[in-house]
């Protein structure tokens, strides 16, 4: 009966430290860079991402090309956030910086027509900030990450937290 007391309390420092170490191996686990494959969006455009983590900064570079094979450049958009993690998976991210370059006269052509980050005075691989026109910033964006290996899975949502979800190409990323 007198070691019950001890045993209590060692199981409670045990159970808050595997807690902590649980939630730091997440961190660590998903430090570096990640990498789709080239997928192709519904507008016959294709896109790989690239998601860079390292400490508490979150980096993705999204380069979309004008064909379905990603062989043809047509714009790189490139941003910066923050973010923190949570249990099992969770975490959230803080919306940073956005800057976008167009990398073919047609983006710069759609762009120009469409006051793309509110300019239309875009020119060929010339990079704009589009932070402030993209009025996001400081915005919540909830997600969940699934690691298997070498792969990541990772589902992102601006209004809540998933909980789940079927991995698309997009969704899917592969350590670098």
């Amino acid at each position: 009966m007198k070691y019950i007391i001890p045993i209590i309390i060692l199981s409670f420092v045990l159970l808050s430290c595997s807690k902590e170490e649980t939630e730091e191996e997440t961190t660590t686990e998903l430090e570096g860079t990640w990498k789709t494959a080239c997928y192709t969006e519904s507008d016959n455009k294709s896109i790989i991402t690239t998601a860079t983590m390292a400490g508490n900064v979150l980096t993705f570079k999204d380069e979309k090309h004008s064909d379905t094979s990603c062989a043809t450049d047509y714009r790189l958009k490139e941003e910066s956030h923050t973010f923190a993690m949570g249990d099992s998976g969770k975490f959230t991210i803080t919306v940073g910086t956005t800057k976008t370059t167009p990398q073919s006269a047609s983006a710069v052509s759609d762009y120009n027509s469409r006051s793309n980050c509110s300019a239309n005075d875009w020119e060929l691989n010339t990079a704009k900030d589009c932070t402030v026109a993209e009025d996001s910033q400081g915005d919540t964006v909830y997600c969940l990450s699934v690691l298997s290996g070498t792969t990541l899975y990772l589902k992102c949502d601006g209004n809540e937290q998933p909980t789940s979800f079927t991995a698309t190409a997009e969704d899917t990323f592969t350590k670098q």
